[in-house]
C-alpha cells in the first residue's frame, strides 16, 4: 500500500468513527428507556459504514459469568444471534476478545479476523457475516464491570488509536446512560409501589370508616344513610370543582364519619320529636369536638379530623366551634358543610318533615357568600341544573328525588 493510501485510510477511519459517535450521541440525549438507549446507540453506529454490527451484552445474574446480548443492530446482526459469550477465564467461551476485555478492563481490538489463529469458530462465524475487525470495550457500573460494548467492521484494521478513544468515550456515556435509566426505573417502581400501598391503605381506611359509620347509624336508625348520602353529594361537588383525586378522597372519607361524635350525645336528644332546648342544642353542638377527638389520633394520610371539625363553620364567622371565616376554613370542610345542609333539609327528621330538594338548594343559593362558599354554591347550582342530585341514591325517607 502506498503512503497516500495509508494516509487516506486513516483519515477515512476517523471520519467513520466520528460520524458513528455523533449518531449514537443523539440517542444518548433523548432515550427514555434502557432498550431504547441500547438499540438507538447500536443503530446510530451501524448507520455509518464500514460498521456492520454493534451490540451490547450485560452480565446475567451472578454467580454466572455469562453475558446476554440485550441489543444489536447492523447488516451483520445474524452474527450476534445465539452468540454465547462469557468472561470466565476457565471457560473456553471466555477466551475471546469479550472475555479478555472484561477481565483486563481495557479495550481489546481484533485487527483482522482472517489472520487470527486463536479464536477458532469465531473466525468462520465472522467470515460468514462479512466481519473482518472488531473492538470490545467493557461497560461499568461505578467501578464494577456490568457488560460489554462491541463494534464490528467489514474492513480489517478499522480501529486505530483515535477510533479507540472515540469508542471508549461512547462506552463511558453508554454506561452512564444505562445506570441512570436503571435508577430512574427503580425510582418509578418504588413510586408505583408507594402509590399502590397508599391506595391499599386508603381502601382499608375507607372500609374502617364505613364500619364506624354503620355502627353509629345502628344507634340512630332514623338518620341511617345520612353520612353516606352526604358523602355522595360532597363527592359530586368536589368533582364539579375539578379537585384532585386525593382531595376528593379527603372529602368522601370525612363525610362518611362527620357525625361520629354524636355517639356521645344522648339518644333522646337525637330523636326528640320537638324543638331542642338551648341546653340540649349546646350538647349536640359538642359532637364536632367529640368527632375531632375520636379521629385526630388515627393516622389518616389525609386531614380527615380537621375537615370534620370545621364542617359547621360558616364563611361569615357565624359557625362553630371556633367561628372561623373564609380562608380560615378548609375547602373540604366548606364542601362538606354544604352537602350536609342539602341532605339534612331534604330528609325527614324526628322534629320535621323534609322540605324537599328544591327548597334545600334555594337555601344554599340564598346564603352564598354569607354562610356558604360562593365557589361551592356555584358548583351546587350547576349540578342541580343538570339533575345530578336526582340521580344520587335516595333513602326511603329522603326528599332528594323530589
Amino acid at each position: 500500500m502506498t503512503p497516500e493510501f495509508i494516509s487516506q485510510f486513516k483519515e477515512d477511519k476517523r471520519v467513520w468513527a466520528l460520524a458513528a459517535y455523533v449518531n449514537a450521541s443523539r440517542v444518548l440525549i433523548r432515550a427514555k428507556s434502557i432498550d431504547e438507549l441500547i438499540s438507538g446507540v447500536c443503530e446510530g453506529i451501524t448507520n455509518q459504514p464500514p460498521y456492520v454490527l454493534a451490540c451490547v451484552g450485560l452480565f446475567e445474574e451472578p454467580p454466572s459469568k455469562t453475558i446476554k446480548i440485550v441489543g444489536k443492530a447492523g447488516s451483520a446482526h445474524k452474527y450476534a444471534e445465539g452468540l454465547s459469550l462469557s468472561w470466565d477465564e476457565n471457560d473456553a467461551l471466555g477466551q475471546g476478545p469479550t472475555g479478555i476485555s472484561i477481565r483486563e478492563r481495557r479495550p481489546i481490538i481484533l485487527s483482522d479476523s482472517e489472520s487470527a489463529t486463536n479464536y477458532g469458530a469465531w473466525v468462520k462465524r465472522a467470515r460468514d457475516n462479512g466481519i473482518r475487525s472488531s473492538i470490545s470495550i467493557p461497560l461499568y457500573e461505578e467501578n464494577t464491570p456490568q457488560g460489554i460494548f462491541i463494534v464490528y467492521a467489514s474492513k480489517p484494521n478499522t480501529f486505530g488509536e483515535a477510533e479507540t478513544k472515540l469508542f471508549e468515550v461512547l462506552a463511558e456515556e453508554l454506561s452512564y446512560g444505562i445506570n441512570n435509566l436503571k435508577q430512574q426505573e427503580k425510582l418509578r417502581e418504588e413510586t408505583l409501589s408507594k402509590v399502590k400501598l397508599q391506595e391499599a391503605l386508603l381502601n382499608s381506611f375507607q372500609l374502617a370508616i364505613s364500619a364506624i359509620a354503620t355502627t353509629l347509624e345502628l344507634r340512630d336508625p332514623y338518620t341511617a344513610g345520612h353520612q353516606k348520602r352526604v358523602a355522595d353529594i360532597a363527592v359530586e361537588i368536589s368533582k364539579e370543582l375539578g379537585l384532585a383525586h386525593e382531595t376528593i378522597q379527603s372529602v368522601k372519607l370525612a363525610a362518611l364519619v362527620h357525625d361520629i361524635g354524636k355517639i356521645s350525645v344522648p339518644i333522646e336528644y337525637l330523636t326528640k320529636p320537638t324543638k331542642l332546648s338551648a341546653l340540649e342544642f349546646a350538647v349536640i353542638k359538642e359532637h364536632v369536638e367529640k368527632s375531632y377527638e375520636i379521629l385526630k389520633d388515627i393516622p389518616f394520610p389525609l386531614p380527615i379530623a380537621t375537615i370534620v371539625r370545621q364542617h359547621h363553620e360558616r364563611v361569615d364567622g357565624s359557625g362553630y366551634p371556633f367561628g372561623l371565616k373564609n380562608n380560615e376554613i378548609l375547602l373540604e370542610a366548606k364542601i362538606l358543610a354544604v352537602a350536609d345542609v342539602i341532605e339534612s333539609m331534604a330528609t325527614d327528621r324526628p322534629y320535621r318533615f323534609a322540605v324537599g330538594l328544591e327548597k334545600s338548594i334555594s337555601e344554599i343559593l340564598n346564603k352564598s357568600g354569607t354562610l356558604y362558599d360562593p365557589d361551592v354554591v356555584n358548583a351546587v347550582k350547576s349540578l342541580h341544573e343538570r339533575g345530578v342530585f336526582k340521580a344520587l341514591s335516595a333513602h326511603p325517607r329522603t326528599g332528594l328525588e323530589n
